[in-house]
Parts: structure tokens; C-alpha cells; sequence
């Protein structure tokens, strides 16, 4: 008994040493992580890929071509069977909160890109009512005070981040958002602030940015006295100053404050303030404005600015500042108050305490909110959250930069309701407070992460792997939508995980830091990578394959402006090219010209390709040895993602991200004599960033990308697309995957977590009870299991029924998705049918014992696939 008590003992005090190792290596990584972000800032990493290699966009072509998108999601009427792959319990970004004036309980949240979720019992069960609109980026949500069933949603995020997806206006509601209204201003771009009159709800007020990367006149204070049928812009500075903060006297609504911002980026620089930055006030509803300055800053370097109002008493403002500097120096300002409507202010925060509340990017922030019944209560959002409950003669900080245990950092969002409750988002999802902040409930049912990549456990297929924006590395372990949990902290990206060994993964947190997991052997977070101060890319990429099931035995490819290999998992690395970019290596800029995708191939892995963000393409045939330049006649574009077909050796695929300027730009091209000559297979795709591609191992001409507007799809190589999203939010897509045992399509999403398929019956339409005119049904095969007694004569006969005449192809793989023969391509008639196979392969030599695929496709359908298990 006493050896089993000692055991026990031991057992628990391993048990709990380990639980500290691992909650103190999760704290480090943390805090090294959040250091990274801070020192260089949040990466611009998915606006430049979009505005290479002209620095910025043309707002027409643009909304031209999600509008084609939208139409082709629209005319495509089946609702496949998608299903939420999660998770629900980590949090993404929320951009803003609404609370329904008349009923605590209704609850309305704006996600960065996924929508607007709405809630009627206070955050227990959500909807998300804004998933099927053309762009579901959320800036701003507003309640009509007089009638909460209406309703306005601004779209595209205001937060000027990586890249916040452009909105194409203001849409309105009269239903509680079950059905919704577009009133235009689609060049507005992005939208800070709506504001409904209480005592007129048709007379509207709106603060547009307008675009990132150009200047244009639509920035400015809009107007309109019809409930938003039209709009007249009443407050404009100049073509490159936003209007980013609005607030309205709330016993007097034509006595408005409005927050003006001078901004503009380009592909290499950010100006985030200027002279034209300041706060102006209208006493005539928006007719005239005049510009506030007595005691505010006028250095002309000041940046985005936050406002809030007293509601007990609409005397007393407050301002938020950011200046204007950017990179390597706190960007705080200060917070101001006004006790007399504008007409003076007074400094009040202590900025030598308060510095770190914006770090370095203040720009990302710069909102302030007031108790509505206390004057005094104020919190300021940040990286940090302060507080103060004296009008600012002290504050506190009540959300701290480094603690992983308490609410995330990066505030955006806080509403109150009638209580002393308030709701909280921030870059981790949303919380609420009923102690005034300090301490927090986290609501943990929200769909709303953004991916940047996904992987699939090839040997537990329930168990996915993901790189998060701002929110780690995650996984599942059963699948579960709420059963996911951080692996690694900072930005996740590229998760791999050892085809042999599911013990053994490997994630990465920002710019190339690289850790490899081995709990088998003991050891938990080895720091891997290489990179050793080489310019890398946010989203620094690697592939690997393995031969067995130890770690020395993976192989690993990580590219930087040039490429690495490792051959024993990371323990040691060797440099396997030359500068692969068209920036010289010297060259030091933080997130461009670096390699921005790797692949093996899975037929033959000596042959490796990569893509750069500045537009070239190599290829390796020799295991790294030597590369070669396959850009050929591709456009200059952001490579966003370079593959090998799964079953065609020397055929490869690039999908590019950007629009066009002048020229035609075509998304996806395919090689199919490794890079040598490449042909554009975009077809009647639209032309904008299209972001990723998986190929059906079981069939290459069924082809899948993801895009800035959801998922399409190919039947016949790209000779034309068809949208794929139905069913599933209209939010970008960054990464795509297949687990081809299970048949399984996984879809990451950037605003709406993951999504899954089942790519042999979820794109049947889920409306309908009959059978697709152009679907083969199966139905015997026998035997199954097949014995094969007599491996020269015997064979396996699949039945099948056509709903009509046609051509039909009929193929065998094996379980690496490898075709191993053709059984027919021919003609057959409607009804029932026969095709043997006699379990030899393609050379007439009897197939292995195993688990075969025979698939069956009628014209260009979605094929039918019948799992055969050989015994010999």
C-alpha cells in the first residue's frame, strides 16, 4: 500500500511539474511573441499581397469583380451539405457591439470578416444574419433608439489592420436582420461610425475612410434624411483624411462631434497623421462644421483619433489619441476632456504609465467609452484596457499586455447594457464584465476566427491543425467544434504534422519562429527554426515528408528570400539555394521579397517548387540540389500558393493573389511540364486574390480554390467554375485541404472558422430529394471485401445505375491517390450497368492486398467513389 501511495505521489507531482513546464513555456512563447508584434508592429502581410506590385488598388475594378463573385454565389441555388468545423471556443476579432436599447438580452457583434452575430439571450445561442451578403467585413453596426428592429451595418473594418477587407457600403434592416438592404456609398471603403437621430430616425449620420492604399474624395461625414435612400456628404478635409469617429449630443442631435484622420499607405509605407488630423463640431445637424483645438494637440503629427460622450451629462467629451510616428516608439498621445461641450480641453491621462496602451500602433485602435450613467467612468482601448473612475485624475490598468490568463489583448468593441454589465471585444472574441472590469466571462460560442492555414492529421483525420490571427496555433483532438485549444501562441500559421507519427507536429508563430512537438520523446516546444535574421515572411512557409515514424527521418523545406532543408527534423539545417527573390539578399525589409510558398510532391520527393511574394517561381528536381526559374509568362503578382498534381507527376499548379490594372489578370494557371509552359485555367473565375488550391487525388480535374469571396470549383480541369460556397459564409478563404481516405474537404476561412465536406456527397443539392440528372448511383459491388482465390481470373463487379445516357470514366487508386488503372471511358445507356475490374493494375500485373478507390463520374459530374478492400 505504501509503494502504491508513493506512486501516486510521484505520478501527481510528475503530472503537475509537467502542467507547470507547459503553462510556463506557453507564457514565454507569449510574451516573446507579443514582443515581436510590438517591436515591428501587426504585419501588412495581406494588404501587400493584394496591392503588389502597384502599391494600391483600383476601386472599380474592385467592386466589379466581387459583384461577379456575389452573382455567381447567388445563381448557384443548391445548399451544399457544408458542416462547422470550429472552433467556436477560441475567439477571433470583434470590430463592434450593440446592445438593443429596449432588451439586454439582444446582443448584436460585428466580426473583422465574418459577419454580424445576433444573440436574444444573452450570447447563449448566436446567428450569424449578415453571412450571405457580398462582403461581410464589419466596420460599425447601429440600432434605431425608436425601433430596434432597425437597423444599419457599415461594412468593411475601420482598423486600418494587416489588411482590413474593403466593404462596399451601408446596408439597412427592418426585420431584426433577417433580411437586409444595400443603400450604397460602395466607395466609401470602410466605415467608422452610424449614428441614428433619437427623435428622427430617418436622418442618418456616417464616418467614411474611404480606401487604404489611394486617396479619393468619398471620405467624410455623410448625411441622409430618408433612412439612407440617399446620402450627401457634409464634412470633407481633404481626399486623403477619414472620418473615422462620430458622436451625437443625446439632447440634442444637431449638436455632433466628428473625429478626422489623415492616413495613406502604400506598398511600402504607412502614414498614419498629419495637420489635417482633428476633432470638428456641428451645432446645425451636419450643415457646418467647426474645427476644435483649444488645448488639444497640434504638433500636425497627430494620428486616428476615438470620441466619446457623457450621456448623463453631454457637456463633458472625451478624445483618444495616437501620434503619428510609426515603428520602434510608443504612439500614445494622450487622453483629453472637455467639461464644456468642445469648447476647451485638458490633458488627463498619465502618459507615462499609459504609454504602452497602443505600443507602437495606435493606428490599430482609438476607441473610448463612457458609462452612460456615470460621467466619471471611462475605459480607453488598446493593446491594454484602462480605466479610470474619476474623470481621469487616475487610472488603472484592467486587461494587462503580458498575461495569457485573463481577457486577450487588442481592444476594439465595449457596450454597456442597463445594468452594470458590459460587453468586451478584442482580438480574442468577446467578454462581459458585471464588476465594471475587473473580472471577465469569456463567451465561448463564436465562429469567428481567422485562419491563415489548416492542416489535417493524415492518420486521425478527426484531428485538425490551424495558424490563427492573433489567436496561436490551435487544435482538435476529436473534432469537436468547441474542443480546441492553443498548441502555440502569437500569430499562428503553417501547422504540419509527421504522416507517420501524429505525435509528432510542428507550428509557427510570426516571421519564421518555428517549434517542433515531440511528447513521445519528452520534449515539448523545440525551438527549430533556422532563419537566423533573414528577411522572412509573416507567414514564413515549410513542407515536410517522412519515411518512419522518428523524427530524423523528416524532411523539411522552410524558404526566407532562400530555402533551407533539413533532414532529420529540424535538428540541423543546411542553405539549398541561392537568393530566390528579386530583391538582393542584403536587402532588409520586413515582409516582402521572401518566399511565400512551399510544396513537396507527394508522387516524388526529390521534386520541391516554391512561389515568392514579389512574383517568381522555382523549381527543384533534385531534392534542393539546384533550382530553376519556371516564372515564365506568369504575371507579376503575389504567388500565393504553388502545388504538385496528385496524380500527374510533372503537372504543377500557382494561384495568384492582387486585381488587375489595365491587363486581364487571370488567378490560376497549371503546367503540365513542370513550369516550362504554363496555361491559364481561370476561366470565368473572378478576377480577384485567389488565395489557395487543392486537387481531388481521386480525379485532377476536379479542382478547388479559395478566394477572397468563398470557394469555387472545376469539374473539367478549369475549362469553367461554378461557385462552392453555398452553405457556407461568404468569408475569404485562406487555406484548403483533403484528406482523401475519409474524403474529406476542409475549408479555413478568415472570420468564420473552418468548414468541412464530404467531397463524394456533400455537393449533391441538400434541397432536393432526387437524384441530379448527371449523378451515377451505385448500386452493388461484390464481392466486398474481395478475396482474391484466383488472382488471373477473378474480379470485382461494380452495378450502377445512370439516370440517363452517357459517357462514362471509370478509375481505380490506390490509397495515395496514385491511379492504378482505367476501367472504361465509353459510352453507356440509362439504367443499370456493369464494369469489372479484375485486381490487376495497369501493366496487367495482379494488384497488392490493400484498399483501392474505384471512382465513377458521368460526363463532367461529381463522381461517385466505392472503397475496395483487396485480400489475398
Amino acid at each position: 500500500m505504501k509503494k502504491l501511495i508513493f506512486g501516486l505521489i510521484l505520478i501527481s507531482i510528475i503530472l503537475f511539474s509537467a502542467n507547470r513546464y507547459k503553462k510556463s513555456f506557453f507564457k514565454e512563447l507569449y510574451k516573446k511573441s507579443k514582443t515581436e508584434k510590438k517591436e515591428k508592429g501587426p504585419s501588412d502581410w495581406m494588404g501587400m499581397q493584394r496591392i503588389y506590385p502597384y502599391g494600391k488598388i483600383r476601386p472599380e475594378v474592385y467592386n466589379a469583380e466581387m459583384k461577379k463573385a456575389a452573382n455567381m454565389h447567388k445563381q448557384s441555388s443548391a445548399k451544399y451539405q457544408w458542416e462547422l468545423a470550429g472552433p467556436t471556443n477560441i475567439g477571433g476579432r470583434i470590430t463592434d457591439i450593440e446592445v438593443d436599447p429596449t432588451d439586454d438580452n439582444t446582443v448584436y457583434v460585428g466580426a473583422a470578416s465574418g459577419g454580424i452575430f445576433k444573440t436574444t439571450d444573452a450570447g447563449n445561442t448566436w446567428e450569424n444574419i449578415f453571412a450571405d451578403q457580398p462582403v461581410i467585413s464589419i466596420g460599425d453596426i447601429a440600432i434605431d433608439p425608436t425601433d430596434p428592429n432597425i437597423i444599419y451595418a457599415g461594412t468593411g473594418e475601420a482598423n486600418s489592420s494587416s489588411f482590413s477587407f474593403i466593404g462596399n457600403g451601408v446596408y439597412k434592416s427592418t426585420d431584426g436582420g433577417n433580411s437586409w438592404e444595400h443603400l450604397g456609398l460602395e466607395e466609401t471603403a470602410y466605415i467608422g461610425r452610424i449614428i441614428v437621430d433619437p427623435t428622427n430616425h430617418n436622418r442618418i449620420f456616417l464616418a467614411a475612410l474611404g480606401y487604404l492604399f489611394m486617396p479619393n474624395e468619398e471620405r467624410g461625414v455623410y448625411r441622409s434624411l430618408d433612412g439612407g435612400q440617399t446620402w450627401e456628404r457634409k464634412l470633407f478635409v481633404t481626399d486623403s483624411t477619414s472620418a473615422i469617429d462620430l458622436v451625437m449630443d443625446p439632447t440634442d442631435p444637431n449638436v455632433l462631434y466628428a473625429a478626422m484622420w489623415e492616413k495613406m499607405r502604400g506598398l511600402e509605407y504607412r502614414r498614419s497623421g498629419g495637420p489635417t488630423s482633428g476633432i470638428y463640431k456641428s451645432t446645425d445637424g451636419g450643415d457646418t462644421w467647426t474645427e476644435l483645438t483649444n488645448g488639444l494637440p497640434n504638433s500636425g503629427t497627430e494620428g486616428r483619433i476615438g470620441l466619446a460622450i457623457a450621456r448623463s451629462n453631454p457637456n463633458v467629451l472625451y478624445a483618444i489619441y495616437d501620434n503619428a510616428p510609426f515603428g520602434g516608439t510608443e504612439s500614445f498621445l494622450g487622453v483629453y476632456r472637455t467639461t464644456n461641450s468642445g469648447e476647451s480641453w485638458e490633458i488627463i491621462s498619465n502618459t507615462t504609465n499609459m504609454n504602452s496602451i497602443f505600443s507602437t500602433f495606435g493606428w490599430y485602435f482609438g476607441q473610448i467609452r463612457v458609462d452612460p450613467t456615470n460621467e466619471n467612468r471611462v475605459y480607453c482601448l488598446g493593446v491594454e484596457l484602462w480605466k479610470t473612475e474619476n474623470g481621469g485624475n487616475s487610472w488603472e490598468m484592467v486587461s494587462d499586455y503580458g498575461s495569457m490568463d485573463e481577457i486577450h489583448v487588442d481592444h476594439h468593441a465595449l457596450a454597456f447594457t442597463s445594468t452594470n454589465k458590459f460587453y468586451e471585444g478584442n482580438d480574442g472574441g468577446l467578454y462581459y464584465s458585471t464588476d465594471w472590469g475587473y473580472n471577465y466571462t469569456k463567451i465561448n460560442n463564436l465562429p469567428i476566427n481567422q485562419f491563415y492555414q489548416i492542416t489535417i492529421d493524415n492518420n486521425h483525420p478527426e484531428k485538425l491543425y490551424g495558424g490563427l490571427q492573433d489567436n496561436g496555433s490551435v487544435t482538435t483532438d476529436d473534432g469537436s467544434i468547441d474542443n480546441w485549444y492553443e498548441i502555440l501562441s502569437g500569430d499562428g500559421f503553417y501547422c504540419k504534422v509527421s504522416p507517420q507519427n501524429s505525435n509528432i507536429y510542428f507550428a509557427e508563430y510570426q516571421w519564421g519562429n518555428l517549434y517542433r512537438f515531440d511528447p513521445v520523446s519528452g520534449t515539448w516546444g523545440d525551438y527549430i527554426s533556422p532563419v537566423n535574421g533573414d528577411r522572412t515572411n509573416w507567414s514564413t512557409p515549410y513542407d515536410l515528408f517522412a519515411t518512419s515514424t522518428t523524427v530524423n527521418s523528416i524532411t523539411i523545406y522552410l524558404g526566407t528570400y532562400r530555402m533551407y532543408k533539413s533532414t532529420n527534423g529540424g535538428d540541423s539545417w543546411q542553405i539549398v539555394s541561392d537568393n530566390l527573390t528579386r530583391m538582393p539578399s542584403s536587402s532588409n525589409t520586413d515582409y516582402y521579397h521572401t518566399i511565400s510558398t512551399v510544396a513537396i510532391s507527394p508522387l516524388n520527393h526529390n521534386y520541391v517548387i516554391c512561389g515568392t511574394d514579389d512574383g517568381l517561381v522555382h523549381i527543384s528536381t533534385n531534392a534542393g540540389n539546384s533550382w530553376d526559374n519556371i516564372t515564365s509568362n506568369l504575371p507579376n503578382r503575389w504567388i500565393t500558393k504553388a502545388i504538385f498534381d496528385p496524380i500527374e507527376e510533372n503537372t504543377v499548379y500557382v494561384t495568384l493573389s492582387g486585381f488587375r490594372w489595365n491587363e486581364s489578370l487571370p488567378h490560376v494557371f497549371k503546367s503540365t511540364t513542370l513550369g516550362q509552359y504554363w496555361t491559364d485555367i481561370s476561366s470565368n473565375l473572378p478576377e480577384i486574390p485567389t488565395n489557395c488550391i487543392v486537387i481531388d487525388p481521386l480525379d485532377n480535374q476536379r479542382i478547388f480554390v479559395g478566394t477572397d469571396s468563398g470557394v469555387f470549383m472545376t469539374n473539367n480541369g478549369g475549362n469553367s467554375w461554378e461557385s462552392a460556397s453555398n452553405g457556407m459564409p461568404n468569408a475569404p478563404i485562406t487555406d484548403l485541404k483533403i484528406h482523401n481516405q475519409t474524403r474529406t474537404l476542409v475549408v479555413a476561412t478568415y472570420g468564420c472558422s473552418a468548414y468541412k465536406i464530404n467531397l463524394d456527397t456533400g455537393f449533391v443539392a441538400s434541397d432536393t430529394n432526387e437524384l441530379p440528372q448527371s449523378k451515377i448511383a451505385i448500386t452493388k459491388c461484390y464481392p466486398n471485401p474481395f478475396i482474391a482465390k484466383n488472382s488471373k481470373t477473378s474480379s470485382v463487379e461494380m452495378e450502377f445505375s445512370l439516370p440517363r445516357s452517357g459517357f462514362v470514366t471509370a478509375d481505380v487508386y490506390n490509397m495515395k491517390g496514385q491511379k492504378v488503372k482505367s476501367l472504361a471511358k465509353r459510352y453507356f445507356e440509362k439504367g443499370k450497368n456493369n464494369i469489372y475490374w479484375d485486381t490487376k493494375d495497369k501493366f496487367s500485373n495482379p494488384v497488392s492486398s490493400g484498399v483501392y478507390f474505384v471512382s465513377l463520374r458521368l460526363n463532367n459530374s461529381v463522381p461517385i467513389v466505392k472503397k475496395i478492400t483487396i485480400i489475398k
